[in-house]
């Protein structure tokens, strides 16, 4: 079968035409896949480098994708090895996907979408009515979880990025704030400080010293010690580390909440995808993939700028 292969993780992964199709143990189904997403974490597994990764070569990379069972049934799948024309998926870890519904998009959605959807409900337990920072908004991720805080009915969504060309973008998606990191790093202070007075939830995807820094800001400035501020950890393009004040979890109710692979039980992950996909088809989210043919995926592959890459089999 066609599939992209990383034999070694020091020289990347490439498409091959042959190599062999997976044999489905007792616990797994055979999934004809249709589309997969080149993901954030799809590339780290790809080098080695998430934390995940066991480290055996050869390895097909991707972690997702939309496909169809021997049934004919069209799912979205979660499982290892994905940038393939079949794997073999442990049984349970797909949900059904209502027709009509476009593969490519889905497959580019569905795992950034994820995230904020499992953060909201499953890790910040969201409530309609409260206030949501968005920490990173204008990435893939980022945008998706302005629109889904709005439809959840967030009386206020706060998106912070440094883009700001695509940051203004985000009032037509439902921000009805916007704190632009590019400008003069004392007016950010400000803009912060009075963004987050009151916030409730912020959703983080930067990390790193920028949102330190947006703690130092925020927690000196809240309304009300005693309201509780859930601050949940969700990616770290902005840094692996960020370098915390201990003073923060003491001078306010504070509370740090990672939420990612590991955080979440199965099942609340599986009711949070099968959630996404019913909201898809009641009124579809504003989402660009760039949709590629999985023979293009060294093209994918180097491209960092065209959008959610997505490769079709």
């Amino acid at each position: 079968m066609k599939a992209i292969i990383v034999r070694d993780f020091t020289t990347g992964p490439r498409f091959e035409t042959d190599f062999s199709t997976p044999t489905p143990t007792d616990n797994e189904a055979l999934i004809h896949v249709t589309a997969s997403s080149l993901s954030n974490r799809a590339r780290s597994g790809a080098m080695g480098a998430h934390y995940s990764s066991n480290g055996k070569l050869p390895m097909i990379p991707g972690v997702d994708g939309i496909g169809t069972l021997v049934d004919g049934q069209k799912v979205y799948f979660i499982s290892e090895g994905s940038f393939a024309e079949e794997v073999a998926v442990p049984k349970g870890h797909w949900v059904p996907v209502p027709a009509g519904l476009d593969d490519a998009k889905l497959a580019g959605m569905m795992n950034p979408a994820l995230s904020s959807w499992m953060a909201l409900k499953y890790r910040a337990d969201f409530q309609p009515g409260q206030k949501v920072m968005i920490l990173g908004a204008t990435g893939n991720a980022g945008a998706l979880a302005v629109q889904i805080a709005h439809r959840m009915g967030a009386s206020e969504v706060i998106a912070v990025a440094r883009n700001t060309q695509k940051l203004q973008a985000l009032t037509q998606l439902g921000a009805t704030q916007l704190v632009d990191l590019s400008g003069d790093p004392e007016t950010v202070k400000a803009d912060l400080a009075k963004a987050g007075s009151d916030v409730d939830i912020i959703l983080d995807y930067l990390w790193g010293d920028v949102s330190a820094n947006a703690m130092r800001a925020i927690i000196p400035n809240r309304h009300d010690d005693e309201q509780l501020l859930k601050w949940v950890e969700i990616g770290s393009s902005a840094g692996q580390t960020a370098p915390i004040p201990g003073a923060a979890f003491r001078a306010v109710t504070l509370e740090l909440i990672g939420s990612g692979q590991g955080s979440v039980a199965p099942k609340y992950i599986l009711q949070s995808l099968a959630e996404i996909l019913a909201a898809e088809a009641e009124t579809p989210f504003t989402f660009t993939i760039h949709q590629l043919p999985l023979s293009d995926f060294e093209e994918g592959w180097q491209d960092r700028g065209s959008g959610r890459i997505v490769f079709t089999m």
